[in-house]
């Protein structure tokens, strides 16, 4: 494992090395790759010590070649993946080297506060990891992932006042650690923040502060992007364009009424047609019999009075 795990770590600052002086070079999709692998021998440490020991050695020699200032990846990845280390594989305080020396370097000591105070607003600068998406997906996940595992968890029943006094690198990043310990679905409850904040517009507000923002309100489809008569004049005028389409010819529309939702569509709406039938045409027949009736008494009125004279 040794081998492998050292080999990983050799590509790992490899690439964080094409980030810095090659980007165009840089291939992200095998950058995740190696991060991961890395990632993932960490709990088979925890009964390894020696190897635990060995890699935490490894990772601090590599540390330690280049200020991790160099680049906003290079922060992010180093100071993330080895606090994750020290939380996942260090047991017994032995293979904690590594770690020690990136939080040496932090302003704040406490891990949780500097992912949110610090990691966290790196995601919402201008021009931030050269404006990959993917790189600031995955880093916005991992601090999430973290915050949620070891720090504290996601206040569920949190309102609009309370999100709104949040700064908005902790507003991004709570709705992120809420889509990661809630779910995905969460602006269809009417009862969540999300759909609170969607009802009166604030994620449209925050957008329009942020093209990072922008990028995930749109990404968690939070935002409005259409009045409610906009979005039922496109349903109508769909489902009108449909209805006509049946009648451009008859070997079309006896194909159509052989497919299910065509079918529904033409026979709900001749239901529809003949509902409106039954309830026009018996008013208008009253409507026909009260003018005859009216005109019936009218000329027998003026009958009378013709007879009196």
């Amino acid at each position: 494992m040794s081998e492998s795990i050292k080999t990983y770590i050799e590509d790992l600052f490899k690439y964080l090395e094409t980030y810095e002086s090659n980007y165009s070079e840089f291939k992200t999709e095998a950058f995740f790759q190696t991060y991961n692998g890395i990632y993932a021998v960490f709990q088979a440490l925890r009964q390894q010590r020696d190897k635990a020991v060995e890699v935490d050695y490894i990772f601090l020699d590599k540390i330690k070649l280049s200020p991790l200032s160099s680049s906003d990846l290079r922060q992010l990845t180093i100071q993330i993946l080895i606090t994750f280390f020290e939380s996942e594989a260090d047991t017994d305080g032995r293979s904690n080297q590594a770690y020690l020396f990136c939080r040496d370097l932090r302003p704040v000591k406490r891990d949780a506060s500097f992912f949110e105070e610090h990691l966290n607003p790196m995601l919402l600068r201008e021009g931030s990891l050269n404006n990959n998406d993917q790189l600031n997906e995955f880093f916005l996940k991992e601090i999430s992932r973290y915050i949620n595992k070891f720090a504290h968890g996601v206040k569920a029943d949190m309102n609009p006042e309370q999100f709104d006094a949040l700064s908005e690198p902790m507003k991004l990043l709570e709705l992120n650690r809420r889509r990661l310990e809630l779910g995905d679905q969460l602006i269809g409850d009417r009862n969540s923040l999300e759909f609170q904040l969607q009802r009166i517009g604030a994620f449209n507000k925050l957008s329009e502060k942020s093209k990072i923002f922008d990028h995930y309100l749109r990404k968690w489809d939070y935002l409005i992007t259409s009045t409610f008569w906009s979005r039922l004049k496109g349903s109508l005028s769909v489902l009108w364009g449909k209805f006509k389409g049946l009648f451009k010819s008859f070997n079309y529309f006896r194909l159509s009424l052989l497919q299910r939702k065509p079918a529904y569509l033409f026979y709900g709406l001749i239901i529809i047609i003949f509902i409106l039938l039954a309830i026009y045409v018996p008013s208008r027949w009253n409507q026909y019999s009260h003018d005859k009736y009216q005109q019936f008494e009218q000329q027998a009125t003026e009958t009378q009075k013709a007879i009196s004279k």
